[in-house]
């Protein structure tokens, strides 16, 4: 009797582990899945500028979405020329910039640090809002508050703020 009750919770114990294993595995599929489609645009993207325009390496993507989504890049041609693209899916319109002609990722950074000391960055995107390329630097407080800032991508001048989210 003592034998056979070890031999069903055994059983019963391999059956845990063994459904564990599965809902691992089904949970790893969920999530790859979920970030299928943003691998997918940015492959789509990084094939598109480098088929239409100078750039060959890309060292980084953004995603913005303030009422119009963009997604962009920046990289570099042959000979090191830096420049950003925006592509916008939902008009198949995309934009190239000489990185030269706008305000780098590092200087916003440093423009946005110099007037709110305090907040914490989570990340910067460059995008396009209302017909112009821009900048979004999003933002935590100390006091937990979210917000963001979209600065204008060629002369860096601060165009709109969301503050205390």
């Amino acid at each position: 009797m003592i034998q056979d009750d070890t031999r069903q919770t055994i059983k019963f114990v391999a059956w845990v582990i063994g459904l564990i294993i599965i809902a691992f595995f089904v949970s790893i599929a969920i999530f790859y899945a979920a970030g299928s489609k943003s691998r997918g645009n940015d492959q789509r993207i990084a094939e598109l500028a480098r088929s239409k325009t100078p750039i060959t390496n890309i060292s980084k993507y953004y995603h913005l979405d303030r009422g119009t989504s963009s997604y962009a890049i920046n990289g570099t041609n042959k000979k090191g020329k830096g420049y950003y693209f925006i592509y916008l899916p939902n008009s198949k319109k995309a934009y190239l910039y000489p990185a030269k002609r706008g305000v780098s990722e590092a200087n916003i950074k440093n423009e946005f640090k110099s007037s709110n000391s305090n907040a914490t960055i989570n990340h910067i995107n460059l995008g396009w809002y209302k017909g112009e390329a821009v900048w979004e630097v999003a933002y935590k407080k100390p006091n937990g508050n979210l917000g963001y800032t979209l600065y204008e991508f060629k002369d860096g001048n601060d165009i709109s703020e969301v503050d205390n989210l």
